[in-house]
């Protein structure tokens, strides 16, 4: 029988492997900013690197020639030092060359932009109310503990062992200060639950505790949720007409008082695209003004560069200005993309630009990759929370891509499909409305070929509920 051996011994071979630097993670998360990020990135970097500084349009014309060809000169010397980060990526995105300007993009305009407002939280809201009832000091102790005791619902969750566990004073001191923020607005605030919040604004509302609305809520609270209106209407001995009404008054009530200050993002959607028609024809913009042009400070870089600067203080000035070049063609690479992609949706989309929902055309991203010639994930990065204006208003960029379903003359958007959908649900009688059966049925006479279970996944995108939760008795 052979004898096995195991040897260790060192080789060198040589082969080429693409590798996602630290500079190429950060030209493809720039990729994927929104303007909003973008501008405040670009601020940063302004007052992080004294190689960078802005450039006003007058003074392109006012700098020397020599200066320039002298700085775009020293620009590729150093770039030639590294291998340029954007030129990796083309590789990995298998894409041509591109060459972006030195001073990059933009009109130099100083634009004004919408900043988030800070809006009340619902501590500052109660806490409001307190300092204006001016409550003993131990009572208003408790009563901020109180406060911040609750969740973001504005209930009282936390169990009465939980409560006083992590009070230092009385009970009773405690108890009180319960009740008080009970007293205040919101109605139902620190409630221990939804049904007690219902509850609460019942009675606020004149609701007598014999009335159908209060007895949904207390007696019958799990069938309300699952709108069981026929089970509530056999235990009320009642019509179920009845019982409907009294859910739909009971559905204005807000079982989650504290959800009015939950905030917002407060996010500002500004469209990174513009689509106009001009002539006749679709043209696509790039909304850029409110970033400043940049450039290479020729001048900052002399004076840290001159021969009594001392070794590490050029090296430090020779790190900054590669990384103000690359932020600049980064940019523009960024900027371009963008263009590009919404080239092709003003020519591909076009229909829906002139006609509406009804046109618009099944895309994915491996289409667009294709036609431009990127990776399908380099699209992917470029649409994630941009936005584009056009005459059909405003869309986020990923509204334009959906899958297609086999309809009429040939494949139809989902998106058109969900819209048909929407439309055919608000038409029924709400009475007898439509189960997901029929509705595939109707669809399938128009020429849209979708299942039921398809049905069900749409409407669920859609927020629609089933047929037995909108039937109206």
């Amino acid at each position: 029988m052979p004898r096995m051996e195991i040897r260790q011994n060192l080789q060198l071979s040589q082969k080429q492997k693409l590798v996602l630097t630290q500079r190429i993670q950060q030209s493809l998360e720039m990729l994927q900013l929104p303007s909003l990020e973008l501008k405040r990135l670009i601020r940063q970097e302004l007052e992080e690197n004294p190689l960078l500084e802005t450039e006003e349009p007058e003074e392109r014309t006012e700098e020397a020639p020599e200066a320039a060809e002298e700085a775009e000169e020293e620009t590729e010397r150093e770039d030639q030092d590294e291998e340029d980060p954007l030129d990796i990526l083309k590789q990995i995105e298998e894409n041509e060359g591109y060459s972006p300007s030195r001073s990059g993009y933009g009109k130099g305009e100083e634009e004004w932009t919408p900043e988030p407002v800070r809006e009340p939280t619902l501590a500052d809201h109660l806490m409001a109310q307190i300092y204006n009832r001016m409550p003993p000091p131990e009572l208003e102790r408790a009563a901020v503990y109180v406060v911040y005791s609750l969740d973001r619902h504005g209930l009282l969750s936390p169990d009465e062992e939980e409560l006083l566990a992590g009070w230092d004073g009385s009970p009773e001191l405690l108890w009180q200060a319960v009740d008080l923020v009970r007293e205040l607005d919101p109605p139902g605030v620190g409630r221990t639950d939804a049904r007690e919040a219902l509850l609460v604004q019942l009675r606020q509302q004149g609701y007598a505790e014999d009335s159908m609305e209060y007895a949904l809520v207390d007696r019958h609270f799990r069938d309300l949720i699952e709108k069981k209106i026929p089970s509530i209407a056999r235990a009320e001995g009642t019509s179920p007409h009845r019982v409907q009404e009294a859910v739909e008054n009971v559905s204005h009530l807000n079982p989650w008082p504290g959800s009015d200050f939950a905030g917002s993002s407060n996010s500002v959607v500004i469209p990174d695209l513009t689509i106009r028609k001009i002539d006749g024809e679709l043209r696509v913009f790039l909304n850029d003004s409110r970033f400043p042009s940049l450039r290479i400070s020729s001048r900052n870089r002399r004076i840290l560069e001159s021969p009594s600067a001392p070794d590490k203080e050029k090296e430090y000035v020779k790190k900054k200005f590669k990384r103000a070049s690359w932020f600049i063609k980064a940019i523009a690479q960024r900027q371009e993309t963008m263009l590009k992609i919404g080239g092709f949706l003003a020519d591909y989309q076009e229909p829906f630009f002139e006609h509406g929902i009804e046109a618009l055309k099944p895309l994915t991203l491996q289409q667009v990759a294709d036609a431009l010639d990127y990776n399908q994930s380099t699209i992917s990065r470029a649409i994630n929370g941009k936005y584009l204006q056009s005459p059909r208003g405003i869309h986020e960029l990923r509204f334009f891509f959906s899958r297609g379903l086999s309809g009429g003359s040939g494949q139809m958007s989902t998106r058109t499909v969900k819209d048909e959908l929407r439309k055919l649900i608000d038409s029924e009688d709400k009475s007898s409305p439509y189960s997901d059966s029929q509705l595939a049925e109707i669809l399938q006479r128009r020429e849209i070929d979708v299942k039921r279970r398809t049905i069900a996944n749409y409407r669920s995108d859609l927020g629609i509920e089933s047929a037995r939760k909108r039937k109206r008795y």
